[in-house]
């Protein structure tokens, strides 16, 4: 990779920032997202690669080692997966929608939050999920696995290729409060855009990133 951009900044789950030289390319990396399931077995994990300009993903990658998975997209080229190109799904509401959510990494009141925002949205949606590994989570979002997602308190690193993935697959993604994504944001909403409206809505007052 430092080949690629020999002036590029590094920023990895693992290590941190490194290489801080100020340039305007960055890769963001988790090498293993999803680390609880690896050590137990659970073949629900992926690596994602992201390179951002200016704090912008430009181009993203998402893989999946067990069933051997790519799922990439580049700014303006759309989003792919093993060749083919792939779109969000198409569902004007989310009253048929599967659901996909990633908890927080926090104390008991980080959860109880975020269970309140789970509960505004439960009665509407026609199931939920949690895998643990929020990368493939969104590449999933972005191939029409899932029909939306959201998620508080994860990092840079975990959602960098996968708001590119979701973006460049004609899908909408924000903060709760319908912001466009940062490296700094602290939560995240997304689906096609009709769900992507839905879940703001319904998230509402319990919206506010926990």
């Amino acid at each position: 990779m430092s080949r690629v951009f020999p002036g590029a900044d590094f920023c990895a789950e693992e290590s941190g920032i490194s290489g801080d030289n100020g340039g305007d390319y960055q890769w963001v990396i988790d090498p293993l997202d999803g680390t609880t399931n690896f050590a137990h077995g659970l073949p629900h994990f992926c690596i994602s690669i992201a390179l951002a300009h200016k704090k912008k993903p430009i181009f993203g990658m998402i893989y999946q080692p067990i069933l051997d998975e790519l799922f990439w997209a580049q700014s303006g080229k759309g989003a792919w997966f093993n060749g083919n190109r792939i779109h969000v799904s198409d569902l004007e509401s989310v009253d048929k929608s599967l659901l996909v959510v990633g908890l927080p990494y926090g104390g008991i009141e980080d959860y109880r939050r975020f269970w309140a925002q789970v509960c505004a949205v439960m009665p509407r949606a026609y199931a939920f999920r949690h895998l643990g590994a929020v990368a493939l989570d969104l590449a999933y979002v972005a191939s029409g696995r899932f029909d939306g997602i959201f998620f508080a308190r994860l990092s840079w690193w975990d959602f960098a290729a996968g708001d590119l993935l979701i973006r460049e697959a004609g899908g909408k993604t924000s903060d709760f409060e319908g912001n466009p994504i940062t490296a700094t944001s602290g939560s995240f909403v997304a689906g096609s855009d009709a769900v992507h409206k839905n879940l703001l809505q319904l998230l509402g007052s319990k919206g506010q990133a926990v």
